[in-house]
């Protein structure tokens, strides 16, 4: 799902929770309008969740600075530890 489409279902759910007491009147509506703004709820969380996650995408393709193979940070993780334990 796109980030878009989580923001329709937040404010879809929204408005349903909101429309519910004319939709469905009766008991029970309260825990069915809670259980409603806990999904968009979680909806927007989903859809920030996205946003974040692409913008560190983003920023690691626009990252311009040399890669590392995995022989060179296994070395230099080993140097490190090396010298943290040398300094114990």
């Amino acid at each position: 799902m796109t980030t878009a489409t989580h923001y329709e279902n937040a404010n879809f759910l929204r408005e349903l929770a909101e429309s519910l007491p004319r939709i469905f009147p009766g008991k029970g509506e309260a825990d069915k309008t809670a259980l409603l703004q806990r999904l968009a709820d979680e909806e927007l969380a989903q859809a920030e969740y996205d946003e974040w996650v692409r913008a560190k995408v983003a920023a690691a393709r626009e990252d311009k600075r040399p890669g590392m193979s995995t022989d060179q940070l296994r070395q230099m993780l080993s140097a490190r530890s090396q010298e943290l334990r040398s300094a114990l």
